[in-house]
């Protein structure tokens, strides 16, 4: 395994085992020592790479969204459909670890994570520029309603496919 997997591996492990501990503890009962243990690294891994344990949440996300850009259909320019079905794809596979995250409070943590990627599609052309996506309060807003949405998505059981999600935040954004 070359290092940058085994620092995705170790990340993946430490996320895991934050929301087996959260099923039945809150974020602040939650102590290192039990969840290094859990995920089978060590406390000096934990203090070495994180702050808080929001930021092993802001992590991991990360490199999921970052999976999510790169399974993207390769073109200069995507539509917002296309974004967004891919969104609420990994969403609805991620759907558990979205939903424990949800109960204990953490929807920030979605939120500024999305919006983190978010202003990268802008900065690189990803996304089309227009006089709304330019604005400096777009990203928070689209990001609060995207995030917002998929949370009443999953509450309601993901019964409409990703597909069907994509074209409904193009239609809300146009």
């Amino acid at each position: 395994m070359s290092p940058k997997e085994l620092k995705d591996q170790k990340l993946t492990d430490i996320f895991k085992a934050l929301m087996g501990l959260l099923k039945g503890q809150s974020f602040e009962e939650i102590s290192i020592t039990e969840l290094a243990k859990r995920a089978g690294v060590s406390r000096a891994y934990y203090y070495k790479n994180f702050v808080t344990l929001e930021d092993i949440v802001s992590q991991y996300e990360m490199l999921r969204i970052i999976s999510y850009l790169r399974q993207l259909p390769d073109g200069s320019r995507l539509t917002l459909q296309t974004l967004m079905t891919h969104y609420f794809q990994l969403v609805l596979d991620d759907q558990r670890d979205q939903l424990i995250l949800i109960s204990a409070g953490k929807e920030q943590v979605l939120i500024k994570t999305f919006h983190t990627v978010l202003v990268y599609l802008l900065k690189n052309k990803l996304i089309p520029l227009t006089d709304r996506t330019t604005d400096s309060y777009w990203g928070d807003y689209f990001s609060g309603a995207v995030i917002n949405l998929s949370i009443s998505w999953l509450k309601q059981g993901a019964v409409e496919p990703p597909e069907y999600m994509g074209k409904k935040v193009e239609t809300f954004a146009n």
